[in-house]
């Protein structure tokens, strides 16, 4: 593995964890493209989920100190919004242990992110045709809900949706604005509780994958092979440093990119994207033409 992987897994990484395309689909394609199908290293995709967690962070800075303040007792609308989240995490836990082991097997099948990208395009597609008929309404309350309007049923199905997706091809973020959308939610609003959810997602995803890193360095045993770099890479602190710039980087962009390009509905160009690929992944998947790792 050398700098230029690294910065390559970490623009695709930083760019399609938050545009509604799929980032597993993209790092499974990319991990067989660059490595025969065997996985980066743990402790660097570990590492890549911290710099899209800092690209959350910084942009929605406001919005995060809103709910802190709120947990402490001090805002009344970021208490909401902390609760909201809270709620969200709850069925997102659920539904993510229930399908880990399928999202485990799906790593040996591209024909199954295949589907998860066709299922994600006719879900944006969706949403965004339901966002336009509710623009072209005449009263404003009709238009949908705006972020301080949501409610326990919004939350439930997002957070659902979520921990159903978000492992084979199913883009979390696409999953998730659509669900608000067909929630009752506005399009911006949607997307933001979409983002905003993504900072304890990403942090507990971190979390539970660095406890395969720990145990063994906890029980003083060598790294498996599979979680640390392959011999003859360059140095780890450099591949670290430069994926996890280059994910922060290219994170904050694409947040900054789907929030302008929601402001009004225009989720079509993606969920052309995500149908063209996902046919490429199905036939790539079917054919064998990449192989297993």
């Amino acid at each position: 593995m050398n700098p230029l992987h690294a910065i390559l897994l970490g623009l695709i990484q930083g760019l399609t964890e938050f545009l509604p395309v799929s980032s597993t689909a993209h790092l499974t394609l990319a991990e067989h493209l660059m490595f025969g199908g065997r996985p980066m290293p743990l402790a660097f995709d570990v590492l890549l989920h911290g710099g899209t967690l800092i690209a959350l962070t910084i942009y929605f800075r406001r919005e995060l100190f809103q709910v802190a303040m709120g947990c402490l007792g001090r805002d009344s609308e970021g208490r909401k919004l902390a609760l909201w989240l809270f709620l969200a995490m709850i069925p997102t836990g659920l539904f993510g242990l229930a399908t880990k082991g399928v999202k485990e097997a799906a790593k040996d099948h591209l024909w199954v992110y295949g589907i998860g990208l066709v299922c994600t395009s006719g879900l944006l597609y969706l949403a965004n045709r339901l966002s336009c008929q509710r623009n072209n309404l005449r009263h404003e309350d009709q238009a949908g809900r705006g972020l301080g309007d949501l409610r326990a049923s919004d939350a439930l199905a997002v957070g659902a949706i979520q921990g159903i997706g978000g492992g084979f091809g199913l883009s979390r973020s696409g999953s998730t604005i659509a669900m608000g959308v067909f929630q009752g939610l506005r399009l911006p609003a949607s997307t933001r509780f979409s983002f905003l959810l993504g900072v304890p997602t990403i942090a507990a995803a971190a979390v539970v994958e660095l406890r395969g890193l720990v145990k063994p360095l906890l029980r003083h045993q060598p790294l498996p092979a599979d979680l640390t770099f392959p011999a003859g890479s360059a140095s780890p602190a450099l591949l670290c440093g430069v994926g996890v710039l280059a994910a922060a980087i290219s994170g904050y962009l694409a947040i900054g990119l789907l929030d302008r390009f929601t402001r009004k509905p225009r989720l079509n160009g993606f969920a052309v994207y995500c149908l063209g690929l996902g046919v490429v992944m199905l036939v790539l998947g079917t054919t064998g033409a990449l192989g297993h790792h």
